[in-house]
């Protein structure tokens, strides 16, 4: 299946903790906050990939990157989703189940700011903020592939497929914007 309907809108809520502003040159400005919204089954789904390979750069503050190799497992921790098809009211994609597996942490990284790091388009991983909770990144796509992404979810949590990337209003979005960019 391909994806044809790209976000569009110039800045929404992720549902990984984070404000998403898109931006020229297959750009997007990433801010965390610790009070932003999350979805519900968060603690249990933050391991993903996605269909494209990128290079992150740290403005702000300090990013942990965990890095993880599936394996695949009938009787794996993770139930693996796949987010292909049309977006939803609340900005994201269907959730549907494609396997299970085991999720091997191959690493981790601790990225400052001035730093960066590159994941490989479908490298399942999932990054926190570190110190305050405060960070700002720029991540620029490299190459783009036609298959869906994933999401992981540890098996027997449902997986939260109604994350409202709208629930805040932009004004309040770019508030804290401005306030993670000025400390």
């Amino acid at each position: 299946m391909i994806i044809d309907d790209v976000m569009t809108d110039k800045i929404t809520l992720h549902g990984l903790g984070f404000v998403q502003v898109q931006l020229q040159g297959d750009q997007r400005l990433h801010v965390w906050h610790p009070e932003l919204p999350r979805r519900s089954c968060f603690e249990h789904s933050a391991i993903h990939d996605h269909r494209f390979s990128f290079i992150s750069r740290v403005l702000v503050g300090e990013q942990i990157n965990h890095r993880y190799t599936p394996r695949e497992d009938d009787n794996g921790e993770f139930v693996l989703y796949l987010h292909e098809g049309k977006r939803q009211a609340g900005g994201g994609r269907p959730w549907t189940p494609d396997g299970r597996a085991q999720m091997d942490l191959q690493g981790v990284d601790l990225i400052y700011a001035g730093g960066q790091y590159m994941t490989p388009g479908y490298d399942y991983h999932r990054t926190e903020p570190g110190g305050d909770g405060r960070v700002a990144t720029v991540m620029k796509k490299l190459c783009e592939g036609q298959a869906g992404a994933h999401s992981t979810c540890r098996y027997g949590v449902q997986p939260d497929t109604d994350f409202d990337r709208y629930q805040w209003p932009a004004a309040r979005l770019w508030e804290v914007v401005r306030e993670v960019l000025l400390t």
